[in-house]
């Protein structure tokens, strides 16, 4: 035994990924320990309290943990922990109260956790910068995202945002946003936000706030099918993925925006106009546009005319 616990103690990774019949974890000292891999284990109820001492930590990966309901509390004392996923983990509860102290985790992925508890108590943590509650595109979000849809997202999206002040990566495709609840929060205060993936939602409109983010490069909108227009973008832009979105009509390019722009609408049968494209003269600049069932008549009509107006400003 004492062999043993030396051969764990020099471990730096420890892999039980897959193990059907692993109801709790060991028993842990480590204090070279760096990567805990859990993934699959569908039978775990329990992650024992030990973790705690796992002072050199940095990834642990819970994802598919389905039976697990609860974390110790002594998670909140991993202080080394940087990356967190419990994706599937779809009965656990809220997180533990001393994570909020966790200033090495930035990368929390809780995919297709739709627990009104475990929502509500993300906003605790200050420090995240890549935050994923993608939901599953297959099937309808629950009622606790969709019917009671504003009230939830108001309690577990701080309005306007000032405790996720420092995430650049925010996911949060399929998730059954709509007009009603974009309408009560507020992006703008994400004003570090890089990334951000909206896939899949049911809004008309794009949510308030994204105009004003200053450090945005990417936003996913795919397949989002009732987006009608896309106003008002930040000139940090440089990727816009909009394909899919068969209700969109208009598309605003950022202004002033001064690095190159890939813009991608392919499938989006509806686009009728591309607004802006004047202000990207001295740019490079990319817009794919393609559909099988497309017809691009208004479409070419707008993007000729509007190069033939900055081919003559230029000549004079």
């Amino acid at each position: 035994m004492h062999y043993i616990i030396q051969i764990l103690n020099r471990l730096k990774i420890f892999n039980l990924s897959y193990s059907q019949n692993l109801i709790k974890t060991p028993n842990l000292h480590s204090s070279s320990l760096e990567k805990l891999k859990l993934k699959g284990c569908s039978s775990l109820v329990e992650v024992h309290q030990s973790i705690g001492n796992l002072t050199s930590l940095v990834f642990l990966n819970l994802e598919g943990c389905c039976s697990l309901k609860i974390l110790p509390e002594s998670v909140g004392n991993v202080k080394s922990l940087e990356t967190l996923n419990i994706s599937g983990c779809s009965q656990l509860g809220k997180l533990a109260g001393h994570m909020r102290d966790m200033e090495s985790l930035t990368e929390l992925l809780a995919d297709g956790i739709e627990n009104e508890q475990f929502l509500s108590s993300i906003g605790q943590l200050k420090h995240v910068r890549r935050l994923s509650l993608r939901q599953n595109s297959s099937a309808p979000p629950s009622s606790s995202l969709i019917s009671a849809g504003v009230l939830n997202w108001k309690r577990w999206l701080p309005t306007p945002f000032i405790e996720w002040i420092s995430v650049k990566r925010l996911e949060l495709s399929n998730g059954g946003l709509s007009d009603r609840v974009t309408s009560c929060v507020d992006f703008s205060g994400l004003s570090a936000l890089e990334f951000l993936d909206l896939t899949g939602n049911k809004f008309s409109s794009l949510p308030s706030g994204i105009g004003f983010l200053p450090k945005l490069q990417v936003l996913c909108v795919q397949a989002c099918e009732y987006l009608v227009s896309i106003p008002d973008l930040p000139s940090s832009l440089r990727c816009l993925g909009a394909t899919h979105c068969k209700s969109l009509e208009r598309v605003r390019i950022p202004i002033k925006s001064k690095k190159g722009l890939y813009i991608t609408l392919h499938e989006s049968h509806s686009l009728e106009e591309i607004q802006g494209i004047e202000d990207l003269s001295n740019s490079f600049w990319y817009i794919h546009v393609y559909g099988r069932s497309h017809s691009p008549n208004k479409l070419q009509k707008n993007i000729v005319e509007v190069l033939f107006l900055s081919v003559s400003v230029a000549q004079k």
